[in-house]
């Protein structure tokens, strides 16, 4: 027999991936939830803008079809996913290598095998680390029976050459990690490899924002209240009974906390993760560079781009007919001024594509991408069962700083719910 929570009233504190995911899950067991979310949209820091006509993520972001938990609660037909050609562009100025895996992309054979980025033994020996994590667990943050060290010395103890892990590992999990210095723990590099090497990466045509609207579309009509900022906790005595918002009392049967970290915190009290990194994303129309469906990665020293991708080669649909999207991100900056960041874009991009005319669309400043995730944090990490009755904690803070680990602590959370 189905369990249920018919006549059980839950309030969900945000409308990011961790909670839409809880609520979507208390509702398949008839509780009644309200999600208050304090802007105007569903998806948190996993949204996508239109701007004349472009669809700018907000942010860059990838899917992996791999990711354990999140496909059990997605259509992946209706998301229509488009493909990025497996491996990445190595620039150095004008200089280009391809690295790419020949058993999933058979026409960058050649120039896989002539890349002067890694030598054979370091292909070997990458081919080597993913097929050893290609059984990982189900978050980067579960215990995965190695010692934990950071990425850098991770590679390192793999005999990978210096030349390969700073012209390709710095920027490629720069780009997943908003980290070039390769301080993040080693667990992540390993479920990373893990996903890549037993799924694909995919943007939903329409951009990354239609992951959280189907999430949002499996909840009745009017249960997600934006531009509802909760204000503080209902309590009598020791119990969470509710939330203020607007001056209004909501009372409930449980609270889900599921906002970013230092909201969480203020907000409940409770000890949460500190520390945060975070990207610029710049996105500018060209008109087409003809770099197809990989990830561009900049192996120079004191680079500003990071990476970058032409979106519009991924999915038309980024970008209106006959135009083309490049999607830039820079890992510091944070607090230039727009042309600067526009002016500092160019200058790297022009030095891979010298006649190419870059025209800068927009771009975001997101401070907060990621929870900081050093070696030693994910098993500090708090519980999503507080020992405050009636309170319950959902994020990616919970498990691991990515899309999967979101979604994973909401289904965790719905589950501490449950009596």
């Amino acid at each position: 027999m189905r369990y249920t929570l018919a006549g059980m009233k839950v309030v969900v504190v945000g409308a990011g991936l961790a909670g839409l995911t809880c609520a979507k899950v208390l509702r398949e067991h008839r509780a009644e939830v309200a999600v208050f979310e304090a802007s105007d949209g569903v998806g948190g820091r996993v949204r996508t803008d239109e701007q004349d006509g472009f669809l700018l993520d907000r942010g860059f972001q990838v899917y992996f079809t791999s990711y354990p938990v999140a496909r059990r609660h997605l259509d992946y037909g209706a998301l229509d996913f488009k493909d990025f050609d497996p491996g990445a562009i190595v620039r150095r100025g004008a200089e280009k290598s391809v690295l790419s895996d020949p058993l999933r992309d058979p026409k960058a054979l050649v120039p896989s095998l002539l890349s002067d980025a890694a030598t054979l033994g370091d292909k070997l020996r990458t081919l080597d680390l993913a097929t050893r994590t290609s059984t990982t667990g189900t978050s980067a943050g579960a215990e995965d029976g190695e010692t934990d060290t950071s990425m850098l010395e991770y590679l390192k103890s793999a005999d990978l050459s210096e030349r390969y892990i700073d012209s390709f590992f710095r920027p490629f999990y720069g780009g997943i990690t908003l980290n070039r210095e390769l301080t993040t723990s080693a667990r992540v590099l390993r479920f990373t490899l893990g996903m890549l090497a037993t799924g694909r990466t995919v943007v939903p045509a329409l951009g990354m924002g239609e992951i959280p609207r189907q999430l949002s579309s499996r909840l009745p009509e009017g249960a997600v209240r934006f531009n509802s900022t909760v204000e503080e906790l209902l309590r009598e005595g020791e119990r969470v009974v509710g939330v203020r918002s607007a001056g209004e009392e909501h009372e409930a049967d449980a609270v889900v906390v599921a906002t970013d970290a230092p909201t969480a915190g203020v907000l409940t009290g409770e000890a949460v993760p500190e520390g945060a990194v975070g990207e610029v994303c710049i996105y500018y129309e060209t008109d087409g560079l003809g770099s197809g469906k990989k990830i561009l990665l900049n192996a120079e020293d004191g680079a500003f781009v990071n990476n970058a991708v032409e979106m519009s080669n991924i999915s038309e649909n980024y970008a209106p007919p006959d135009r083309h999207l490049l999607y830039a991100v820079a890992l510091t900056g944070m607090d230039l001024p727009d042309t600067e960041l526009f002016r500092r874009g160019i200058e790297d991009l022009s030095r891979w594509y010298p006649d190419a005319d870059f025209r800068p669309l927009s771009l975001r400043r997101i401070p907060y991408g990621q929870f900081a995730q050093p070696p030693g944090v994910h098993s500090t990490l708090p519980e999503n069962r507080t020992e405050t009755p009636g309170l319950v904690l959902a994020g990616e803070y919970t498990e691991d700083s990515s899309i999967n680990g979101s979604m994973l602590s909401g289904e965790k959370a719905a589950g501490t719910v449950m009596p």
